[in-house]
């Protein structure tokens, strides 16, 4: 009876001692987490909350050229565009326009049919080839003007003293009024172009070379026998007149 009464008694102090023991938890607590404003509000470094600074971002830059003071402004064509020439008549170029590139037609353009005054630059255009043609309006005349040839500086250009005497620096524009080749490149303009590309003007020319050489080479034999000739008649008129 002794020993079961002890047992009991160590076994109420073991829940006893249990019971007021502090409960231990495995639980995870999270890490504490800074809240991040959604405003435009920031703490500066003494936790003061200041207006977050204004970022602005640079503009893009424009496309347009800006031409410094003192310098030319470039001409402005009146109309760009594509096309085939169907004819040609002294210094006018009739174009049948294929596709327009840039400007307005309004007044120039007749079913598909516009004509460019080039004056003397049509030599250098052939019927039936196509072109990209810039053209400007004419205050003279009702048509449009263009160009082959690139405009010479007139009284030598930069080789006049004090021609360049400008603290602007002007930029460098290529001629709109002009007229070019179909892949862009500049159309020969030079002094046989016209011939090399006149087979009938060819022939003949070879033609008129030969005929100038044969009737030179017959004139020097005509020469040389006419003096040949004189010299005969010279000498038996000395012998005449040496028997008298």
């Amino acid at each position: 009876m002794v020993r079961l009464a002890f047992r009991a008694c160590v076994a109420a102090c073991t829940a006893l001692i249990v019971l007021a023991a502090p409960t231990v938890v495995g639980a995870t607590v999270p890490p504490p987490t800074d809240t991040i404003p959604l405003t435009d509000e920031v703490p500066d470094e003494q936790g003061i909350v200041v207006d977050a600074p204004l970022v602005t971002l640079p503009n893009t830059l424009s496309a347009v050229t800006t031409i410094p003071t003192g310098c030319a402004i470039p001409p402005v064509p009146q109309m760009v565009f594509a096309g085939e020439i169907t004819k040609i008549e002294d210094a006018t170029a009739t174009f049948r326009v294929d596709k327009l590139l840039a400007g307005t037609p309004a007044g120039y353009i007749t079913e598909d049919l516009v004509d460019v005054r080039y004056g003397q630059d049509t030599k250098f255009l052939d019927v039936g080839t196509r072109y990209i043609v810039g053209a400007a309006s004419d205050p003279f005349s009702p048509l449009l003007v263009s160009r082959v040839r690139q405009d010479s500086p007139l009284f030598g250009g930069n080789a006049v003293v004090g021609v360049n005497d400008s603290a602007a620096v002007c930029p460098n524009f290529e001629d709109p009024i002009r007229t070019l080749r179909e892949d862009g490149e500049p159309i020969d303009t030079g002094v046989l172009s016209p011939l090399l590309n006149n087979k009938l003007l060819i022939v003949f020319v070879l033609l008129f070379s030969v005929a100038f050489v044969v009737a030179g080479l017959f004139g020097v034999v005509l020469y040389r026998k006419s003096l040949i000739g004189a010299q005969r008649g010279i000498s038996q008129t000395k012998k005449k007149m040496k028997r008298r």
